[in-house]
């Protein structure tokens, strides 16, 4: 069981990044209404309960899909109690931050998620420390309004995260971390082991990077603007991934459990409680991750790993989506 922030719970240890499902790494093309509910009752059925989505998570504009709607579909078949949902707030998807955007942005989300309350409420990109602290302090009424049942904020730096508590409790950072990703552990982890902040890992296998050693560079329009995958960068990332793979054969677990397994053992060991969202929309992919949580490393397997970590090459995303990201709020914060 991971517990964020003292409040939030979820029993298998793992999360469900629900974005693929309404086509990001398909062109935008999202999995039909019927094949996306079965996918989502195939996960909640292993025992995963906690789903994270947002706003910005769409389909192509022709296909009008909310991975939102998706989510509700499925939620409407079960108790509500039985699962746990964050979605999120996208600052560049509104004229302003005040409070009245952000309730009316909560109450469409609640509409298309067909719920009365959201688990886990994020700012999706955290500008400033002051827009945290705003953001902060619109959520906490939300909160008391019943709308909303935790805060949490996204890509943010470790001062905007201390702006934030001093106005109210935050439950859960959600930041990218992987065996090949691990910037937040020099000051964002520190912070939230501080203030008592739980951790939420998106894309803790690199975008598939770390799930299969894959002999083809990705052709979908999202990972071919990612650097990693770029010709570039592709031939060092695709030996990695073989190396990884024949350690993860002599362990007999896959690549994608052995890079779990890192992930988990290093929020153990740095005391932070965690809840990798691996994303996925095929259901055999998402038990092998669920199953990850049984992977056992020694010492020497996380040195192994990160040694072979190293071989990677490329930045985890274009200079664009950095800038706006914990790497420029840090670098802006730094300069002052």
């Amino acid at each position: 069981m991971v517990v964020l922030g003292g409040t939030l719970e979820e029993v298998s240890g793992l999360g469900l990044g629900c974005m693929s499902v309404s086509g990001q790494y398909d062109n935008g093309l999202p999995l039909p209404e019927d094949e996306a509910t079965a996918f989502f009752r195939g996960v909640y059925d292993a025992g995963c309960r906690h789903f994270d989505t947002a706003e910005a998570y769409r389909s192509a504009p022709e296909h009008g899909v909310f991975n939102e709607v998706q989510l509700g579909k499925f939620f409407a078949t079960v108790p509500r109690n039985t699962f746990t949902v964050g979605t999120k707030f996208h600052p560049g998807f509104h004229k302003d931050h005040a409070y009245a955007t952000i309730k009316a942005t909560v109450l469409e989300q609640l509409g298309r998620l067909g719920l009365e309350y959201i688990d886990l409420y994020y700012c999706h990109r955290t500008p400033s420390t002051e827009f945290a602290a705003e953001f902060a302090a619109s959520c906490a009424k939300l909160q008391k309004e019943g709308l909303i049942k935790n805060i949490g904020l996204s890509e943010c730096s470790a001062a905007a995260l201390r702006a934030a508590c001093a106005v109210a409790q935050i439950c859960a950072v959600q930041q990218e971390w992987s065996l090949l990703t691990r910037n937040a552990e020099e000051l964002l982890i520190p912070a939230c082991k501080e203030l008592g902040v739980g951790f939420v890992a998106y894309s803790p296998l690199a975008r598939n990077l770390l799930a299969a050693a894959t002999k083809e560079r990705p052709t979908d329009t999202r990972r071919k603007s990612i650097p990693r995958f770029a010709e570039e960068h592709w031939e060092k990332n695709k030996q990695m991934g073989e190396r990884l793979e024949e350690l993860a054969k002599e362990k007999g677990v896959t690549p994608a459990q052995l890079s779990m397994g890192w992930l988990l053992q290093k929020a153990a060991d740095l005391g932070i409680p965690t809840l990798p969202i691996p994303g996925t929309k095929t259901l055999s992919h998402a038990l092998d991750n669920i199953a990850s949580v049984q992977v056992k490393l020694a010492p020497e397997d996380m040195s192994l790993l990160e040694d072979i970590a190293k071989l990677s090459s490329g930045e985890r995303e274009g200079e664009q989506y950095l800038a706006a990201a914990i790497e420029g709020r840090t670098a802006t914060q730094a300069k002052l």
